[in-house]
């Protein structure tokens, strides 16, 4: 399953918004949503959730108080997904057989509201039961518990429990659809899955030599091993079921990682744990095809690792349609040359997007400075307030005594931020290189 559309009415800060997440032919593979807080991103995020965890997991997840933007008249939100090879069902015969397929979910409020000749007077999600498509999606796709269709969705709360009185023999049961975006709506929600998973194949593979387990864990160590910076990996599961990595040669649990290290290993270990489940026959669920949404990718990495994990992720899951939100330009710049980036922004009372191009070649500060961020200056504003009065001070054809004594107190400063040659004039400048050419 991809998503080539979703369009957006009356919710919370949008208007009308239609957003493209890839072409009537294929899925943009990597789709990053920038912006300033409070434009949008998360329900964006949140509306995608909704709607590929289908009408009934939709009101499991969330109670839409607060969501319309005009209490008068109820939200709209509308996807058009495609079928993907390996997602089960066929609507329609063989010579009219049908891969692409949009429905309406709508939104109501406190308020009497009537919609499709039904009253509402409370916050709920309801379906347009004119939609001809959704009833064969709700038996092929949208199923509590159905193979294929993969979707999945992580907050920016992410993380695993620091918790050690797990069980060591862990049940897992075949989760349903809706819980796989729980921690998008559930900021109390830690992500376990990873721990409980993998200490249940350790389990059956010592007590039976499992080979389907076997190969479900060797799935598992290699996503956490490509996502992991370089001097980092999966060591081994104790007897007490503790799970330990090699960081930087030293052995450590996942009870003693950093917030960083903890927040991957969540997202990763859930994510390959909810691919498993959805393709049970797969040869190597991580190749399999989904739409993952992310919210703050960035949170609690370093840079140095901002700058590496959107290319870790894609190669990791190579068909998935990652869809992201971000206040990183190091992880935005990392996602690659075919990837597509939105730029959410206060227009009024209401948000706009636009696209932004060519990310990936901008330097960090450039894309800072650029349409991306807005960001006036990349110094601290105490910083950018010297550096201004530097050059007003510059302009000026003569200087009284105090300004002669504030600039010598400058430029020490200013040197410091911009470089020497910074500080220069164009004819100083030019004059420099003269002499650095013609000078014996």
């Amino acid at each position: 399953m991809w998503i080539e559309l979703l369009s957006i009415e009356n919710v919370k800060c949008f208007e009308k918004q239609t957003i493209r997440f890839g072409s009537t032919k294929e899925p943009y593979p990597w789709i990053t949503l920038l912006g300033e807080n409070g434009t949008g991103k998360s329900t964006i995020l949140q509306a995608l959730a909704i709607m590929i965890a289908g009408p009934e997991g939709a009101n499991q997840l969330i109670k839409p108080e607060g969501w319309l933007k005009n209490k008068a008249k109820a939200g709209k939100l509308t996807v058009r997904l495609h079928q993907g090879l390996n997602d089960p069902g066929q609507f329609g015969g063989d010579k009219k057989e049908r891969k692409v397929f949009q429905y309406t979910l709508y939104v109501t409020g406190n308020e009497k509201l009537d919609i499709n000749n039904k009253v509402f007077t409370e916050p709920v999600i309801t379906e347009d039961t004119n939609s001809k498509t959704l009833p064969w999606l709700r038996q092929n796709a949208l199923l509590p518990k159905g193979k294929g269709w993969f979707g999945a969705g992580y907050g920016a709360f992410r993380r695993l429990s620091r918790n050690n009185s797990r069980i060591i023999v862990p049940s897992l049961q075949t989760p349903s659809r809706f819980t796989n975006f729980f921690s998008q709506f559930k900021e109390d929600d830690a992500l376990e899955a990873f721990e409980t998973w993998m200490v249940y194949l350790d389990y059956r593979i010592s007590k039976s030599g499992d080979e389907i387990a076997q190969r479900q864990k060797e799935w598992s160590i290699k996503a956490f091993n490509q996502l992991l910076p370089q001097g980092n990996s999966f060591d081994s599961i104790d007897t007490d079921g503790r799970i330990w990595f090699n960081v930087n040669g030293e052995k450590v649990s996942t009870v003693a990682l950093s917030d960083g290290f903890r927040s991957v290993l969540a997202l990763a270990g859930d994510l390959v744990w909810r691919l498993i489940n959805a393709f049970p026959e797969s040869e190597n669920p991580l190749n399999e095809q989904g739409v993952v949404l992310i919210d703050e990718l960035d949170i609690h990495l370093h840079p140095t690792w901002q700058r590496t994990i959107a290319g870790l992720l894609r190669k990791t899951f190579p068909n998935i349609q990652f869809i992201m939100a971000t206040h990183s330009p190091l992880v935005a710049a990392g996602a690659g040359d075919d990837a597509v980036t939105y730029r959410f922004f206060r227009n009024g009372d209401k948000t706009a997007i636009d696209q932004i191009t060519n990310i990936h070649t901008k330097s960090v500060d450039d894309i800072l400075r650029s349409e991306a961020f807005n960001l006036i200056s990349v110094y601290s504003p105490q910083t950018q307030e010297k550096i201004d009065r530097y050059y007003t001070l510059k302009k000026k054809q003569k200087l009284n005594s105090r300004e002669k004594q504030e600039m010598q107190t400058v430029i020490p400063f200013v040197e410091g931020a911009l470089g020497y040659n910074a500080i220069e004039s164009e004819t100083e400048k030019n004059l420099s290189e003269f002499i650095k050419k013609n000078w014996k």
